[in-house]
């Protein structure tokens, strides 16, 4: 029996919205299964097997048009594609307070210990993409140079003495006297610089998850500290939150020795434009407490790399989805050529 046009619009429109539905399904698979609970391996096993099968019935294989196994492949292949998609886009997010050692974690996270010879933990440096977009050429369109410009005036500009350079760079320091104190001027220049950097950053999560070329396992980590300013949409990008606090009085004190041209009211007016550190770490997964000397340090992020591993990439995640909806696929083609003979 032949396909109508009709008939065939649907089946096209019923491909293609499996790709979003798969990176959906992953992102909410991942969240459930990274939790710890109790017998957590056996449960996420369990989870995935009752997703694979609840998918597998809605891409049942329609067996009454000549074209209906081509179209049920498609819909598999674009699913499994988004799964993998949005697996690897539930990345690590590492952050805290101005002057809690975010930088300093972030290091020893890329440095090699005893026991992480299995996995590699990737850095996205998002300080680093937020110093970059305001260069006036190094990013090209992704440059916010020019907006600032116009919309803060040639104020926020370093004074250039070179006059064969068109473009003064923008100095940071006078950019952040202004917004520290004016709390609209600061949303103003979040809702500049946020999309920019958050459509960088998503870029190079996905090109770090989805490296296939790497025989080790990977958690992806992005060093954002204004994870939590950013709001909900920033939030729900990050499947698996660390932060790294420490007591007020010590992150006051480390943030004059490392901003030495900064007044102390200069040093509490930008502790006090951030959600307290210890707010941030009521909401996060895992707390990395940087009270103490380097060696403590050390010890804590050990800790939490050990449990991170195998939460994201470990034993705990049981089977991965698309591997049981391949199966579970293969197993029904089987089954319906038996049928069918």
């Amino acid at each position: 029996m032949k396909m109508n046009i009709p008939i065939i619009s649907k089946q096209i429109l019923g491909v293609i919205i499996q790709f979003p539905l798969g990176i959906i399904v992953a992102a909410l698979i991942e969240r459930i299964c990274r939790s710890r609970l109790p017998y957590a391996r056996l449960r996420n096993i369990c989870v995935k097997a009752v997703a694979a099968h609840v998918l597998i019935i809605h891409l049942s294989i329609d067996t009454e048009y000549s074209l209906g196994y081509l179209f049920s492949s498609l819909r598999i292949l674009l699913l499994v594609s988004g799964i993998m998609i949005g697996t690897a886009l539930q990345p690590v997010g590492l952050t805290g307070g101005i002057a809690t050692g975010k930088s300093t974690v972030s290091s020893l996270f890329t440095q090699q210990g005893q026991g992480d010879h299995e996995t590699d933990f990737i850095i996205i440096d998002i300080d680093g993409i937020a110093h970059d977009i305001l260069l006036p050429e190094k990013l090209g369109r992704e440059s916010v140079y020019h907006r600032l410009v116009s919309e803060f005036g040639s104020e926020i500009l370093q004074d250039n003495n070179d006059v064969t350079s068109c473009n003064p760079l923008i100095d940071r320091r006078k950019l952040g006297d202004i917004v520290f104190r004016d709390r609209l001027k600061r949303k103003k220049l979040n809702s500049i610089t946020h999309p920019k950097i958050i459509k960088i950053m998503m870029q190079q999560i996905l090109s770090e998850g989805l490296n296939f070329n790497n025989q080790k396992r990977r958690v992806v980590c992005a060093d954002i500290p204004l994870l939590f300013e950013g709001g909900l949409p920033m939030r729900m990008l990050f499947g698996t939150v660390v932060v790294i606090t420490c007591n007020s009085e010590l992150q006051l004190e480390r943030l004059q020795k490392r901003n030495t041209d900064l007044t102390i009211d200069q040093c509490r007016q930008r502790i006090a434009s951030q959600i307290p550190v210890e707010e941030k770490a009521r909401k996060a997964h895992f707390v990395i407490r940087n009270d103490g000397n380097m060696k403590d340090l050390k010890s804590e992020v050990s800790r939490v790399k050990k449990e991170l591993a195998d939460v994201v990439t470990g034993k705990q995640r049981g089977i991965e989805l698309y591997w049981l909806i391949l199966a579970s696929w293969v197993f029904q083609s089987l089954l319906n050529s038996r049928v069918g003979n």
